[in-house]
C-alpha cells in the first residue's frame, strides 16, 4: 500500500518583480515574509498597512493588497482586486484627494496642469455647486492618513529637538 502523507515541498521559486530584485515565493511578494539581502527602507505590508503613507515613495507607489510595485494604481489593477479608487482609499485610510501614483508623476502631471492652464478652464467653487457642502459646514470623514500626519506634528511640537 502506497504511503500517503504530506506533499513534498518544492524549494521556493525565485521571481522578478517588477521592481527589478529578486523575491522568494509569492507569499514575500506580498509582504508576508521579509527578504533576504532586501534593500534599506523595504517594509513589509503589515507595516505599509499600519502607516499608508509609507508605501507612496518618490519613484514608486506599493500596491497594499497585493504588494506589487507601480509608478500609478490604475483603476484595472484595482479592479483586480475588486476595488475602486474611492474603495481602496477607504478600505487603506488614505484621504480621499491622495493621488495612487509615485511623487514624480503627481509632479510631472501638476507641471503639465500648469503649462496648459488646466485650472483657469475647470475652475468652480464646490460650495456653490452642491449647496449641502454648505449646510454641512465643513464635517467630513478623518482618513487614517489625516490622524497619522497630525499625530506626527503634535509629537515634533512636544519634543525637544536632538541637539548633536
Amino acid at each position: 500500500m502506497p504511503v500517503i502523507g504530506p506533499p513534498t515541498s518544492s524549494p521556493p521559486r525565485l521571481l522578478e518583480p517588477s521592481n527589478g530584485g529578486p523575491i522568494h515565493d509569492d507569499r514575500a511578494r506580498a509582504g508576508a515574509l521579509p527578504r533576504a539581502g532586501a534593500p534599506a527602507g523595504f517594509l513589509t505590508l503589515a507595516v505599509l498597512r499600519a502607516d499608508p503613507r509609507r508605501a507612496v515613495l518618490q519613484d514608486s507607489i506599493r500596491c497594499l493588497v497585493c504588494g506589487r510595485v507601480f509608478r500609478q494604481l490604475t483603476n484595472t489593477h484595482l479592479r483586480s482586486h475588486g476595488l475602486t479608487a474611492d474603495g481602496y482609499k477607504r478600505r487603506f485610510g488614505y484621504n480621499r484627494g491622495r493621488p495612487l501614483m509615485c511623487r514624480a508623476l503627481r509632479r510631472l502631471y501638476a507641471e503639465r496642469a500648469v503649462k496648459s492652464g488646466l485650472a483657469s478652464r475647470i475652475r468652480q467653487r464646490p460650495i456653490l455647486v452642491r449647496p449641502e457642502l454648505r449646510r454641512r459646514g465643513g464635517a467630513r470623514t478623518i482618513s487614517l492618513e489625516e490622524v497619522l500626519t497630525r499625530r506626527e506634528v503634535r509629537r515634533s511640537l512636544r519634543e525637544p529637538p536632538i541637539a548633536p
